[in-house]
């Protein structure tokens, strides 16, 4: 059996802990490449549904405002003396508006109160502790506060 040298059998554990050093970060950047993907993914998704949502919401606020506007004009002209009958039609058109106005509204709301808490249990659930930080972090961009987390044991 021949004998081997003390550097050389160093030099040969060097070698195999650079070789799985090599191997583990090629294993980290793997994973970190899936989960980075992962992540641009449901970003794109929380992005293109809250892109959807915020725009209602805007037009839902907008259309609030001019009913008002509206409401203001017809209690000038019913001031002014026009037909009672005309502005009679105008008001119940109005509040016909305003009711549909208020069930978009709720409607919305009970979408948005779905929505999120479904993407931060889908984001928790995909990637753990860091998924649900990462969840209350776009929750926190769409505008929205994140619930607390419930305790773990």
């Amino acid at each position: 059996m021949a004998e081997r040298s003390l550097g050389r059998t160093l030099w040969t554990l060097a070698l195999a802990l650079l070789n799985a050093t090599l191997i583990l970060l090629a294993l980290c950047l793997w994973l970190g490449w899936a989960l980075f993907s992962s992540v641009a993914q449901v970003t794109g998704d929380v992005a293109e549904i809250t892109g959807s949502v915020r725009p209602l919401s805007t037009e839902i606020r907008d259309l609030t405002g001019q009913i008002g506007e509206t409401r203001s004009t017809l209690a000038a002209l019913r001031a002014g003396g026009a037909d009672l009958q005309v502005c009679s039609a105008l008001e119940a058109q109005l509040a016909r508006a305003e009711a549909r106005v208020a069930e978009l509204t709720e409607t919305l709301q009970g979408f948005e109160g779905e929505l999120y808490p479904a993407i931060e249990q889908a984001a928790g659930t995909a990637f753990g502790t860091f998924g649900t930080t990462f969840a209350a972090t776009l929750l926190d961009a769409v505008g929205r506060d994140p619930e607390p987390a419930p305790p773990t044991r």
